[in-house]
């Protein structure tokens, strides 16, 4: 009768296997703990945590596009420090760095404030050609009824000129998406 949990542990390493067997924890659950502690508290302290949450607040083509994260320390004693985000092209560069403001905005979402963002070529990627986003084109829309149209250009007679036809598209276009949903 060799039951390990009804008799003293013999050594150290029988210990950890009984309370092992009476609680076993998924690897996972200790993964994520060790992420938690990472970069709990707002600060950033690994560029894998930043890394992590760059991913989580931007969408696919800057998900797509960076090639890692750099946390640079703050140049003067008091200041944030910046995040240098590397990208795989020079294209992707001026692109992600017109949109910057909303970058650090969306960082400090999540906890993490940075004085500024600043975009860089990875050196991995140089001479790398930026891999286009391919989208399927959407099926096609279905045409509306008469009685759909004119109940559109009935709801946008009293608006000024300039804003008719946009509106007008608009409306058409949400009630062609609802019928499509709707089929």
């Amino acid at each position: 009768m060799d039951d390990r949990s009804s008799r003293r542990p013999i050594s150290e390493i029988e210990a950890e296997l009984v309370a092992r067997e009476k609680s076993p924890e998924a690897v996972a659950d200790v993964f994520d703990e060790f992420v938690r502690s990472a970069d709990s508290g707002g600060r950033a302290r690994t560029s894998w945590s930043v890394t992590r949450k760059w991913y989580a607040v931007n969408g696919d083509v800057e998900r797509q596009h960076t090639t890692g994260t750099f946390v640079r320390s703050p140049k003067a004693h008091g200041s944030l420090p910046t995040l240098v985000v590397y990208v795989d092209s020079r294209a992707r560069m001026v692109d992600f760095q017109a949109n910057r403001e909303i970058y650090r905005a969306r960082m400090e979402q999540v906890g993490l404030r940075f004085e500024d963002v600043e975009f860089r070529v990875s050196k991995w990627a140089k001479g790398a050609v930026s891999r286009p986003v391919t989208h399927d084109a959407p099926p096609a829309l279905p045409e509306l009824s008469s009685e759909e149209s004119s109940w559109v250009d009935n709801m946008t007679s009293d608006l000024p000129e300039k804003l008719k036809s946009s509106v007008s598209r608009a409306m058409r276009v949400t009630m062609q998406a609802e019928k499509r949903r709707n089929s």
